[in-house]
């Protein structure tokens, strides 16, 4: 009996890990999106954080940030549970025939279904933009020095600043 029971739970979880995805995407462009999961837990046997950041390394590459991740609100869930109780009372209209009394309690509850969404972007690269004048000055081509005007010379695009 035990033997049946681990085989066929093993069975279970072999095919759910083959094709049950639980993260999936919310939106993707051609350099970031947003993946969804159910909640942000990656311990067993529930590894949804590990599955979206295997989603997003195949969608960007490894070398990515997250932008924003949050619990988001997808929907309600609504309960309603009513029960009806029977009393048998006395008829005073017709005394021979039994009255019944029928009373109806009901609870609604309603919980909020969410879910964690992870927001991504790949990185770019770092460029530097000002080193047109040579190694060791950072100052971006066409911006004045704040006592005066750039050093002009072969190579250099320095624009006049008029206020």
């Amino acid at each position: 009996m035990s033997r049946v029971f681990v085989l066929t739970i093993a069975a279970g979880l072999a095919a759910c890990s083959v094709g049950c995805s639980s993260a999936r995407y919310v939106s993707k462009q051609s350099d970031s999106g947003v993946v969804a999961i159910p909640s942000n837990t990656n311990s067993w046997p529930f590894h949804y954080r590990q599955e979206a950041e295997a989603m997003i390394r195949q969608h960007v590459g490894a070398d990515y940030e997250i932008v924003d991740e949050r619990e988001v609100v997808t929907g309600a869930r609504v309960t309603n549970n009513e029960q009806t109780q029977h009393d048998f009372t006395p008829n005073k209209k017709q005394p021979n025939l039994p009255g019944e009394r029928v009373t109806t309690n009901g609870t609604v509850t309603s919980n909020n279904i969410s879910e964690w969404q992870i927001t991504y972007k790949k990185r770019q690269p770092f460029m530097n933009i000002g080193n047109a004048r040579g190694p060791g000055t950072n100052s971006p081509v066409g911006v004045q020095p704040a006592g005066g005007t750039a050093p002009t010379g072969p190579g250099v695009n320095v624009l006049p600043y008029n206020p």
